[in-house]
């Protein structure tokens, strides 16, 4: 792949990221996404602008999946007065595994580096199957601890349009 960015999540941007699937490999875990942003700020991105990178792999080296949590919520009325609220969820391995073989078509709301530790925290959320469903959708927080986070893709997109 032409362009290799390590340790750089947060100099991309993951407002319309899909997971294409996922492909690990003995000891990483790799996910193939669509519509990754490189941020202007990022080392690889010689145009100083945001734009969309091809598909790409973010490959996560020596991984291992530590624990998931399923996001709670909270439902307000139009007063602002609580209706409900739904704690978050440890999710127990038989679970998590399900969720983590299962992440083809979920978004990658963003990735986070967990500060003075080798963790990262994937943020997905599973597509309601109607895309017309204005219900919430399930929202996770997948906690990886890695070595090096490589991203990798072969070519720009389009500039990214501000509306």
């Amino acid at each position: 792949m032409s362009f290799k960015s390590v340790n750089e999540v947060e100099k991309f941007r993951y407002d319309d990221c899909c997971i294409v699937k996922r492909k690990d490999t003995e000891a990483d875990l790799v996910l193939e996404v669509e519509a990754l942003i490189v941020k202007g700020n990022n080392s690889q991105n010689t145009n100083y602008t945001e734009s969309y990178a091809d598909v790409t792999q973010i490959i996560f080296k020596d991984a291992t999946i530590v624990k998931g949590i399923k996001d709670g919520m909270r439902r307000y009325d139009a007063d602002d007065n609580l209706i409900e609220e739904i704690k978050d969820i440890d999710l127990d391995d038989t679970t998590l595994n399900q969720l983590c073989n299962n992440l083809s078509g979920m978004y990658l709301q963003g990735i986070e580096r967990i500060k003075d530790a080798d963790d990262y925290v994937l943020l997905v959320e599973k597509a309601n199957e109607d895309p017309y469903d204005t219900l919430p959708s399930d929202t996770y927080q997948i906690n990886v601890h890695c070595g090096d986070v490589i991203v990798k893709w072969d070519r720009y997109l389009n500039k990214v349009q501000q509306m």
